[in-house]
């Protein structure tokens, strides 16, 4: 979170400049010539219709169509998202929790749905399709050196080589990851995320 922060963003007091998304249609800027719209039925319009009227929905151009989303400005300035603007790795981390919360209901919910068969076995078996079908499936050719071969090989004699292999991967994907992710977000000029 230290290396990707936005440097001299401030989480309070008044910010320096206005940023405008990569994204934003040319003729976004329209709204500040076109007379104000004003829906009766719309509560935000009926508190207070010149607070709606300066959030706007925005033009996006997306592959080339233009859509219509939402005006999020008027939360710009609360502090969750001005710590969320500091700290962009924070919204990286919330994807990673969601992912792994997908991963274990899914985790859960085959060891519930194969809890007569055992999930190990279910697992065992489709290992063993897959081996099948790469030694024995019309794109065999595609594997000239057999799974059994490789994995013999490690078992039989070179565990200290599976072993350093294992610790390189668990050592290298998460925080090579991570790192990525970092340098990525820090090459990034502020606010083009």
């Amino acid at each position: 979170m230290f290396m990707t922060r936005r440097r001299g963003y401030r989480i309070y007091g008044p910010q320096r400049r206005h940023y405008k998304s990569i994204l934003d249609d040319p003729s976004a800027d329209y709204s500040s010539q076109e007379p104000l719209t004003y829906d009766s039925e719309n509560e935000d319009d009926a508190r207070d219709p010149v607070a709606a009227a300066r959030h706007l929905p925005k033009q996006r151009n997306c592959c080339g169509v233009v859509v219509q989303t939402p005006n999020t400005s008027r939360f710009k300035n609360t502090i969750q998202s001005r710590i969320l603007q500091r700290f962009p790795f924070l919204v990286e981390m919330l994807y990673w929790v969601i992912n792994y919360a997908f991963y274990r209901m899914t985790s859960i919910a085959s060891q519930r749905i194969f809890a007569k068969t055992g999930i190990w076995n279910v697992a065992q078996a489709h290992g063993i399709a897959v081996l099948e079908t790469e030694q024995e499936g019309w794109l065999s050719f595609l594997f000239p050196i057999q799974e059994r071969t490789v994995q013999y090989w490690f078992m039989h004699g070179h565990q200290d080589a599976l072993t350093v292999l294992n610790k390189a991967y668990a050592l290298i994907h998460i925080p090579g990851t991570v790192g990525q992710v970092a340098l990525a977000l820090q090459a990034a000029p502020d606010g083009d995320y």
